[in-house]
């Protein structure tokens, strides 16, 4: 079937919707007049009380992502990938519907973990199972539709949030409606998944050849006895029973140095992803923009909605540049050098701003400070935002894909529930130091990109154990030449700079 491989992308990736939607609602629910109220919190309690429910609220979700992340390996290396998401988006709306029908703080708390589980888990899945069905060629801008679609998400949980604040009187439904709302992502994968193809590479670890081989032909849209079919089929097989041959265990597989080096990037990459910043502004955008000056709830949130749109047109601009000589390694250092420069601007201003007597308008510092919040949307979106999930996925053996994936992704959510708690307290206490401390973290893995990453971009899923055993630093090569050149050096006892 034509294009096949990108509508099986695209219904899975509404994982990504549900993960964007999920980690931005939050941010214009925890302004809603009624929410702590009608959930049996006084809203005007003790600031320190208040401000730590709130790091509640928002860090149960990421605690429960943690532990779906660490355990939706085993499904999905026994079962299929395809089970494994569908589970996954059954748990994700057993918690929408309980955050949506809670008359209670511990009930919110527990629906939030819950749907937790789903989104931690689907955040390790998606990845794979986009990377184990695309075409080498396109593998890059098919993941990006993951962070694409994660982007579009919250932009949409921002503008839904502010709908119901502007439109709608004071009462629970406007709480609640942005809430139920996450449950129909969650439906379209569990409806949709199961009419798409399984993983190629899942397919042929459980030695089921002849479906493999006709899943290759429906994905590329050629027939089963065509030259190219053959050859990826060839592929696959080959090093699965390379990997076969080595005769460890899983666990001990992991240990082997060439593994431990991806394992070792790959959850730096993770964590560093979320020391962007990211998701303290996703989280606690409204009062972000009010502490620049920006007075009302409504105007906070309009703000942050806009802040969404400028996240969704950068990362549908880095669709058209993963897959160009651009690379990976390069996007990404462009992106922290960005970044840097965004956050210490913005704590700049907001330093001069706080200087200010309160109740000041927004003058000069504060359009700045604005616009460096939307630059560093730009920054990460084309760059920190989609790479890192692509990287992750590319680059494990298979046999080990999915236990990989699932300990890098756990400290991706490990660390998402630590920005979570923290930023309301750095707010608070450091303020302005909050942004230097994100500007700080840019530099650190812009630097960490250069010696450690080497390119992927161009490359079979079955090559990369090639790249990642020709040394540990990155930048004494180019993989993104063709691999007889790289060969020809070596021989010679030359790099290719």
């Amino acid at each position: 079937m034509k294009y096949l491989a990108l509508i099986a992308t695209t219904i899975a990736c509404f994982g990504g919707f549900l993960f964007g939607y999920d980690t931005g609602v939050i941010s214009s629910v925890l302004v809603m007049p009624t929410f702590f109220t009608d959930l049996g919190i006084d809203p005007k309690a003790q600031s320190a009380y208040v401000a730590d429910v709130k790091g509640n609220v928002v860090a149960l979700l990421q605690a429960g992502c943690c532990a779906g992340a660490l355990l939706i390996n085993v499904f999905a290396d026994r079962w299929g990938r395809k089970f494994a998401i569908v589970f996954s988006s059954i748990i994700f709306t057993i918690g929408g519907i309980l955050q949506t029908v809670a008359t209670n703080m511990s009930m919110m708390l527990a629906g939030r973990f819950i749907a937790g589980f789903g989104v931690g888990a689907n955040s390790m899945l998606v990845p794979m199972y986009v990377a184990e069905i695309a075409p080498r060629k396109l593998r890059g801008r098919l993941g990006t539709l993951w962070q694409f679609l994660i982007v579009v998400g919250i932009m949409v949980s921002y503008w839904v949030g502010y709908g119901c604040l502007h439109n709608l009187s004071p009462s629970s439904s406007q709480w609640k409606i942005p809430l139920g709302l996450q449950i129909v992502p969650g439906a379209i994968l569990v409806i949709g998944i199961p009419f798409m193809p399984e993983s190629l590479r899942w397919l042929a670890i459980r030695d089921k050849n002849e479906q493999c081989r006709k899943t290759i032909a429906r994905l590329r849209d050629l027939p089963e006895e065509d030259p190219l079919v053959t050859q990826e089929m060839e592929e696959i097989a080959a090093a699965i029973e390379l990997e076969r041959e080595s005769k460890s265990g899983r666990f001990s597989e992991i240990f082997q140095s060439g593994n431990l080096r991806r394992l070792f990037i790959g959850c730096m990459l993770q964590l560093f992803q979320q020391w962007t910043g990211t998701n303290a502004i996703n989280y606690y955008a409204p009062q972000i923009f009010n502490s620049i000056g920006l007075s009302s709830a409504e105007t906070d949130v309009l703000a942050t909605g806009v802040y969404g749109i400028v996240k969704v047109v950068f990362v549908f601009v880095s669709f058209f540049m993963v897959d160009t000589k651009l690379g990976r390694r390069r996007t990404l250092m462009i992106g922290s050098v960005i970044m840097c420069a965004a956050f210490y601007i913005l704590g700049g201003m907001i330093f001069m701003i706080l200087k200010e007597p309160k109740g000041s308008p927004v003058g000069a510092k504060g359009y700045v400070a604005i616009i460096m919040v939307y630059c560093f949307a730009i920054g990460y979106e084309f760059s920190w935002g989609p790479i890192v999930w692509i990287v992750c996925s590319e680059i494990y053996p298979t046999r080990i894909r999915a236990m990989c994936l699932s300990l890098t992704t756990a400290i991706n959510w490990a660390m998402n529930a630590t920005i979570a708690k923290a930023t309301p307290v750095m707010l608070a206490n450091i303020t302005y130091g909050t942004y230097f401390l994100f500007g700080s973290f840019a530099v650190v893995m812009g630097v960490f990109v250069y010696f450690f990453l080497p390119e992927t971009r161009g490359r079979s899923l079955e090559q990369m154990d090639e790249i990642f055993n020709r040394g540990i630093f990155a930048f004494r090569y180019d993989n993104s030449v063709p691999t007889e050149k790289i060969r020809e050096a070596e021989e010679k006892g030359e790099y290719i700079e």
